[in-house]
């Protein structure tokens, strides 16, 4: 009974000795991890084209684990207030192990640039390059030029570019236009993508953009089937003074008919004008209208877009 009492005696005295020690230790260690911040993340996965190699096939797997610990990574910069260094890096293995992916072109924005300080130019330039890879992968996502077309018009340029980059900025608003517009056209029956495009577009009018947007409204009125985005845009050319004279939509359909006389316009936006592969493929003929990717190009072919003019 004795000896168990000393030897409970012994091991209380042990712990509370050791306890003793682990917070004379403990002070001045916790003292010095307050005093050490993380500044700079090391990137530690091979180049995109050896990671492909590496995933063994796995190609879409890897990429959900990389975009996983994107996710992760991003919020805990953001609490730490620092600067996601390697995020273009993560983006680049992305694309090459799954380059038709959406939803990581759906967030690219807003990690590029959503941050606890301005971002670089550098994140800037990025988050267009990731965008620009998203349309060309998924070249029928109406959505994602959307995006692109909000980014380069209405969000980077006012936000990132000006006043340092006055030139960039013109630059990357009329490139937007374009996006937007062909955002409009593959909007289809997705009205909230049209809405978005036109929202974007018309905020430009009051930067001063008004011939650019104006071109935009009416191309999105002649492709747009939503009849009450029809209303609001005819109600935007109107207050530009612009004519709305549904003859250019007549002009349009005639076109359109022309190639595909039994589809809707949204059908026939999305087929494009057909073309003769083997006319196309010579470089004899790949800059004749006829030999046109898109109905856009077709129509800047043709003369720029003829049932656009006022008449």
């Amino acid at each position: 009974m004795a000896a168990s009492a000393r030897e409970l005696g012994l091991t209380a005295a042990a712990v509370l000795a050791a306890v003793g020690a682990i917070a004379l230790v403990r002070a001045p260690l916790w003292a010095t991890e307050r005093q050490v911040k993380e500044r700079y993340d090391v990137y530690v996965l091979p180049p995109p084209d050896e990671l492909k190699v590496l995933a063994l096939g796995y190609d879409s797997a890897v990429a959900d684990l990389i975009w996983s610990h994107v996710m992760v990574e991003q919020g805990l910069h953001t609490e730490a207030r620092r600067r996601f260094d390697n995020l273009g890096k993560f983006y680049d293995a992305l694309h090459a192990l799954d380059p038709t992916w959406r939803r990581p072109y759906l967030f690219a924005e807003t990690l590029f640039t959503f941050t606890a300080e301005t971002p670089p130019l550098e994140d800037v330039l990025k988050a267009r390059e990731v965008l620009e890879r998203g349309v060309a992968a998924r070249p029928l996502d109406g959505e994602l030029w959307a995006d692109l077309g909000y980014y380069t018009s209405f969000y980077a340029p006012p936000s990132f570019l000006e006043p340092d980059h006055p030139e960039l900025a013109k630059a990357w608003r009329a490139d937007g236009i374009r996006f937007l517009e062909r955002a409009a056209e593959l909007s289809g029956g997705k009205a909230e993508v049209g809405w978005s495009a036109i929202t974007a577009a018309s905020a430009l009018w009051k930067k001063g953009e008004t011939e650019a947007t104006l071109r935009f409204l009416r191309r999105a009125l002649a492709v747009t089937e939503d009849e009450n985005l029809r209303a609001y845009i005819r109600a935007q050319l109107a207050a530009l003074g612009a004519s709305t004279d549904p003859a250019i939509e007549r002009a349009f359909t005639a076109r359109y008919q022309r190639f595909w006389p039994f589809f809707g316009k949204s059908r026939a936006l999305l087929l494009g004008p057909p073309r003769d592969p083997a006319r196309c493929a010579g470089a004899g003929h790949g800059a004749e209208p006829e030999c046109a990717a898109s109905w856009l190009e077709w129509a800047e072919r043709e003369g720029g877009d003829p049932w656009l003019d006022e008449r």
